[in-house]
């Protein structure tokens, strides 16, 4: 069985007046991701600890199996990482 994980992170957004109360991601055309939202499986897990600060950088590492509490250090090594430094 293959499995394919998807991560939408930094897509929450508020709803706007001007969109009718809706969200820039309710509004907007996504095809693709509607058909992945449609025929597979989705769901919601918890990435963040207690007390720890949500954000992307602790929820990434715990969703690629780090546990962010022992693990995290701060935001700077990973983006170090991520441009080969």
């Amino acid at each position: 069985m293959k499995y394919l994980v998807v991560l939408y992170d930094g897509m929450a957004d508020y709803p706007n007046k001007e969109l009718g109360d809706k969200t820039p991601l309710e509004v907007a055309k996504k095809p693709n991701m509607d058909y992945f939202a449609q025929k597979g499986l989705c769901g919601m897990a918890k990435t963040v600890p207690e007390g720890m600060k949500p954000g992307s950088d602790t929820a990434n590492l715990s969703v690629m199996g780090y546990a962010p509490e022992k693990y995290y250090t701060g935001r700077s090594p990973l983006e170090a990482v991520s441009v080969g430094v």
